[in-house]
């Protein structure tokens, strides 16, 4: 059971499981009113619902379970922590309480959980101790503290996905591509990071941490560090807009918003590791 299928990282793994199992194996939970994906096998409910969880447990019995729902726009959960506290903690709660005793759960996370600040060289590991400063990485943070109380766990940190969503508005780059095409200007950091990590790629390394049973937490992210003003620019070139839509600033030029982080680069050196090595080995 794959929850969340509509988010931007839910996606790409829901639909490489759909390819790999028959309908019968596989269920998938989209948000309230959502209609997409239209299928036999997603159903629309709020994460929070106890009573349709342990429905889903009785009637479809998941033998593993990825948690993908939960919310990460940084401007409305600093207006509604209460929202996003439901979501993203007791959403996550309801799901420990009624899967996590008896089936596996494979948890995605945020590089959110940290702030950026004196951020490691290479990247932030699975030692380090989070540090966030904004609701979604707190939320994310107690959320991951639900997790743990799972008999079988993994919890993977996500870097910022870069790709398409299903709904054509999640992620960074529908947000910024939107706005482009209807000839509207994005301001973007010039030092705010992440290690960003194509949607496809989250969907296949996902599928191997779930088929190799592993347990734990992990780290993932791409090679690359990007900027937030850099995907600008990529979704600027690529799609040929105009040059003067794109304008950058430094975080301390911001004078409202969220918390900024600075740069939460992950090193995903042990996931990327094991997969490699216990892949060549089966």
């Amino acid at each position: 059971m794959v929850t969340g299928v509509t988010s931007i990282h839910g996606w790409p793994i829901f639909t490489q499981l759909r390819n790999l199992l028959p309908d019968n194996q596989l269920f998938g939970l989209k948000p309230p009113n959502s209609v997409v994906p239209d299928a036999k096998n997603v159903e629309s409910f709020c994460i929070t619902e106890r009573v349709k969880l342990e429905e889903i447990r009785d009637e479809f019995k998941p033998t593993h379970i990825i948690h993908c729902a939960g919310v990460c726009d940084l401007d409305v959960c600093e207006e509604r922590p209460e929202w996003a506290h439901s979501l993203n903690v007791l959403g996550t709660k309801a799901v420990v309480d009624v899967f996590g005793k008896n089936v596996p759960v494979v948890y995605m996370s945020t590089d959110l959980v940290f702030s950026g600040y004196n951020a490691p060289t290479n990247g932030y590991t699975e030692d380090d101790a989070p540090g966030p400063i904004n609701v979604v990485g707190k939320t994310f943070v107690s959320a991951e503290r639900y997790i743990q109380k799972c008999r079988d766990y993994c919890i993977i940190r996500l870097a910022l996905p870069l790709g398409d969503s299903i709904v054509g508005k999640k992620g960074a780059i529908d947000w910024i591509e939107n706005r482009f095409r209807r000839d509207l200007p994005v301001t973007l950091f010039y030092d705010e990071y992440r290690s960003c990590v194509e949607c496809e790629e989250v969907g296949r390394v996902v599928i191997s941490a779930l088929t190799l049973e592993l347990r734990g937490l992990f780290h993932l992210g791409g090679e690359r560090r990007w900027s937030l003003f850099e995907i600008g620019k990529y979704v600027l070139d690529r799609g040929g807009y105009s040059p003067g839509l794109l304008h950058g600033r430094m975080r301390h030029e911001e004078d409202n918003g969220p918390p900024r982080i600075g740069d939460v680069s992950l090193n995903s050196e042990k996931l990327r590791s094991i997969i490699k090595a216990r892949s060549s080995f089966f």
